[in-house]
């Protein structure tokens, strides 16, 4: 009888890979980013101003988009990891940006957000993380939750169509666009190849995914890459991938509203 391995645990996964991952790729702290090679949010302007509001970020990691948005104003900041060992970094980072009094760090999916009371939060920000969750209908309905009236979802993910294609010329397809689930082996962050479970949804999928949760679509964004410098100061920028990004775009970007429940569109 043949015997079916274990799926990847996602949580495993990023607790194994997380110390080489911050240390030779790291992110973007002194601004908000997107997505790898993405334009940041001081140029996207996709938040509006955030000083002195509250922000939930789901999958925070390692505390950058954290420390970026309170380097914006915003004033109190609840950061939803489920990696314990990305979390004790953001704990150390945070302290070092001094911005840990201001935030709140929960262990926990993204999937419940129970320790966040209802309508608490003006913004909901992700980014790069939803790939990752299995149950993404159980996670805006938690979003929406806990969002107040007229609060603003915005979050960002690998696009389908860069998780479906090749990395090298001429980014040919090597899995069918439309599969959803696939899983994949991380290289060189921890001893033996680490293995994960992504969620590479169609943008049609995450349409359907916001009006079903009664959120209103704003804006949907495929970002050209970015030649902006401060790629280059961290890991992600010895990656030559300027040029796939250029051709098939890498990050798809949705900017929604928790509005009333008869005016989703």
């Amino acid at each position: 009888m043949t015997m079916i391995p274990d799926r990847p645990d996602n949580r495993a996964g990023w607790d194994a890979v997380s110390a080489v991952y911050q240390e030779r790729l790291g992110w973007p702290s002194d601004r908000l980013a997107w997505g790898v090679r993405c334009p940041f949010e001081d140029e996207l302007r996709l938040l509006g101003d955030v000083k002195g509001l509250s922000v939930v970020v789901l999958g925070c990691g390692g505390g950058q988009d954290i420390a970026a948005l309170a380097k914006m104003g915003a004033a109190r900041i609840t950061g939803v990891d489920i990696s314990d060992r990305q979390l004790e970094h953001a704990r150390d980072f945070l302290l070092d940006e001094d911005v840990l009094s201001s935030t709140r760090l929960v262990h926990g999916s993204v999937e419940d957000l129970r320790v966040i009371d209802d309508e608490s939060v003006d913004i909901a920000v992700s980014i790069h993380t939803l790939n990752y969750v299995e149950h993404a209908a159980l996670c805006f309905a938690e979003t929406r939750r806990v969002l107040r009236a007229n609060g603003i979802f915005a979050f960002s993910v690998q696009h389908p169509a860069d998780a479906a294609t090749h990395d090298l010329p001429p980014f040919g397809f090597e899995k069918p666009y439309f599969q959803v689930e696939s899983e994949w082996p991380w290289t060189g962050l921890a001893e033996g190849d680490t293995r994960f479970r992504s969620y590479y949804r169609t943008v049609a999928d995450w349409f359907d995914l916001l009006r079903n949760a009664r959120f209103t679509i704003e804006r949907i964004l495929e970002p050209r890459p970015s030649e902006d410098s401060a790629w280059l100061e961290t890991g992600w920028g010895q990656r030559d991938d300027f040029e796939k990004y250029a051709t098939v775009p890498g990050t798809l970007i949705f900017v929604a509203r928790k509005t009333g429940d008869s005016d989703a569109a």
